[in-house]
């Protein structure tokens, strides 16, 4: 065996890659790999991938995953295994891309599975954390991988672990019966670690790729538990095949004598998702020949709402036009196609003595840019004589173009279809809830916002939470079971006033029902330079306990303050927001949450966070934890702007019904609101602007 890693690792070292597009396959825990060894491919960016792995009568995992970051896979895990105990095991497993692959180096990558460590400390439950480094190599249609595992990937201790400089627990045993053998402070420590390595050849019938491995686990914790089990070989060899493109089976003989089967379903919004403008752009014919034979600014207005944009006011003075947009960037197009066809719009119908077009764009009646361009270039470009880079060497973008002279009110209705699931649950592998939101929003004056929305419950089984065990005493959201009883509830209910007080500064007050749980008064401001890539924010909240049996009923003695310091950081083009925010959650525990929030082509947005607390005081049930984490995955399915309903199709996997660090629901934030119009969405999206 040691011959066989000793030929991998000189295959990957020194093999030039000469194959492109192959695209890598899970492993049977629902991460990029072969069967129970990783490697360091990932999926395609933001890929989102679930499903279940069943082999013999050892493990079954359900998983879900998802390529957060072109270089970060994280994938969420309830495995279930023979125990005397009964519990399942969740954990959270994640991989990072340290190294591309080159045309004389591998690809490198470094992880762990169970790396947050969360759950009940019970005899064995650190039997699947393991971290490893690991690298791999391609040659026309075989992919080789090798790597050396810590904890749990590797158990066959081939070597003694080269961090045992570091000394201390570096230097020990690492037994998976304590429950020091997982969560951070056991990454990469044991007295020994293992090579593990495979390959993996894409055969000529397209989707289909055949695997062959050498694993170092030894399953050492189930060793523990019954001296008469027995692991088998550590020879592992099967296939995985996707016969469409959404759908991949995996099958396998592992140990020697196990059977395995895995099922998983993928999604690629870069492929399944249209982004194709559905019509036509806006014709630019020849300028009116007179000032009278030109639209004047309401007829402007309406023709644009017909080319379904947002428009609400337009203006005509002297050798200037203008269109506000609002909420722009908030549907399926781009937000410079969205001004494309605005500025084309303009172009055809404005008086001849106008020679630049301004569009406004913004959100809930606060501006995010103003773009002004000039006619004959945007003319010339819809002529095919010119292009957006031309456009925007004598384009101006400023925060705002004045006050409009008029706003028109806006009704928006939208539908929500959502379906959320747990995985962290050790009472049972899958804990779910699905219900639909309906909601009206009405902008009658410029800042302001109403809305009320109508939440019916479809079904759930969060009785089986693991906080139902010991109830706390003043819940938090460990009560969850209760509202989703309901047929159907007041969802929202709430008014809100925005304002841009200065340059750069935006702020919002809201009073009412905020979320099903939680109602009350709560106040944001935001400061975010026109052209800056980051914002701070504050947000602070006075709110109060919905009681489930009445939805329109504050409880006046659940009164409690929650607030939080934001700070978002957005890559060029702000497709891509980190946030990170310090603060006081709903159940007074304090802590912080890292949040990725991804936007991409035909609407979809993809987001993942981490929350850690102190854990609330008598509010914790002893088995919700102090982590709060999820990823969540929502598509549109209708044309969005100014059309209703508009509607999205929303799911989530994340902790339910827990206490620690839970924020409030706010349904109206600042960044939110204005991200999509925003400076760093337009210049990511000017390429398409004559769409």
């Amino acid at each position: 065996m040691n011959r066989v890693l000793l030929v991998l690792a000189l295959s990957v070292a020194t093999l030039p890659a000469r194959a492109e597009g192959l695209e890598a396959s899970l492993s049977d825990w629902g991460a990029v790999g072969l069967l129970q060894t990783p490697t360091a491919r990932g999926m395609p960016d933001g890929a989102v991938t679930a499903g279940l792995t069943a082999l013999g009568g050892l493990h079954r995992h359900i998983f879900t995953g998802a390529q957060l970051l072109p270089g970060l896979e994280v994938t969420f895990r309830d495995s279930t295994y023979p125990s005397w105990h009964g519990l399942s095991e969740p954990g959270v497993d994640a991989k990072l891309r340290l190294l591309r692959e080159g045309p004389w180096w591998p690809a490198l990558a470094v992880g762990g599975r169970d790396v947050t460590g969360s759950g009940l400390d019970l005899p064995g439950k650190g039997r699947f954390a393991g971290e490893y480094l690991v690298a791999s190599r391609r040659w026309w249609n075989v992919d080789l991988s090798l790597g050396i595992g810590w904890g749990g990937l590797g158990d066959y201790g081939h070597v003694r672990n080269p961090l045992r400089f570091l000394g201390g627990r570096f230097k020990r045993d690492r037994d998976p019966a304590k429950a020091s053998s997982r969560g951070p402070e056991a990454w990469f420590t044991g007295e020994r670690v293992a090579l593990f390595g495979g390959v993996e050849w894409h055969t000529p019938l397209e989707g289909l790729s055949i695997k062959l491995e050498y694993s170092a686990d030894s399953f050492r914790a189930q060793q523990q538990d019954d001296p008469n089990f027995q692991p088998g070989l550590p020879l592992n060899a099967g296939l995985a095949y996707r016969p469409w493109r959404w759908l991949e089976v995996g099958a396998g003989v592992e140990q020697g004598s196990r059977a395995m089967l895995r099922l998983a379903a993928r999604f690629d919004p870069q492929q399944d998702v249209e982004t194709t403008p559905p019509t036509p752009p806006p014709a630019v014919g020849a300028r009116p020949a007179s000032p009278d034979a030109a639209l004047p600014a309401p007829d402007i207005t309406a023709l644009a709402r017909l080319h379904r944009l947002p428009a609400r006011s337009a203006l005509i003075d002297g050798d200037r036009a203008a269109l506000w947009l609002d909420p722009a960037g908030t549907g399926t197009a781009p937000l410079a196609q969205e001004v494309g066809r605005a500025t084309r719009l303009l172009a055809d119908g404005a008086p001849p003595e106008v020679e630049w077009l301004t569009v406004v764009t913004g959100g809930a009646g606060l501006d995010g840019t103003a773009v002004t361009l000039s006619r004959r270039a945007v003319e010339q470009a819809a002529s095919k004589r010119g292009s957006p880079d031309e456009i925007w060497r004598t384009a101006r973008i400023d925060r705002s173009a004045g006050p409009p002279p008029d706003w028109a009110s806006r009704l928006a209705l939208t539908v929500t279809p959502s379906a959320e699931a747990s995985l962290f649950e050790q009472s049972a592998p899958l804990v779910q809830r699905t219900y639909g939101d309906t909601v009206l929003t009405v902008e009658p004056l410029r800042g302001l916002v109403l809305s009320g929305g109508l939440r019916v419950n479809i079904s759930h089984n969060l009785h089986l939470l693991d906080t139902n065990a010991i109830p706390a005493a003043e819940p938090v959201r460990s009560d969850l079971p209760r509202y989703a009883d309901r047929l159907a509830a007041v969802e929202r209910l709430y008014a809100a006033w925005l304002a841009a007080p200065s340059e750069g500064w935006n702020t919002r007050l809201s009073v009412g029902h905020f979320e099903e749980m939680f109602g009350g008064v709560g106040g944001e401001a935001l400061y975010r330079p026109l052209t800056a890539r980051w914002a701070l924010g504050l947000d602070l909240n006075r709110v109060w306990k919905r009681p489930p049996d009445d939805a329109l009923r504050l409880a006046p003695e659940s009164g409690r303050n929650t607030g939080h310091v934001s700070l978002y950081w957005e890559t060029p083009g702000a497709a891509t927001t980190g946030v990170l925010r310090l603060g006081r959650y709903l159940g007074g525990d304090w802590g912080g949450t890292v949040e990725l929030m991804r936007a991409f082509d035909g609407g979809l947005r993809l987001s993942g966070h981490v929350t850690w607390t102190e854990g609330p005081e008598g509010a914790q049930s002893r088995y919700g934890g102090r982590l709060e984490q999820g990823i969540a995955l929502s598509i549109p399915f209708s044309p969005g702007g100014s059309w209703p309903p508009d509607g999205r199709l929303a799911a989530a996997v994340r902790t339910l019904g827990r206490d620690a660090g839970q924020r409030l629901r706010q349904p109206l934030p600042l960044y939110d609101a204005l991200v999509a119009a925003g400076y760093g969405r337009l210049t990511g999206s000017w390429p398409r602007l004559m769409d």
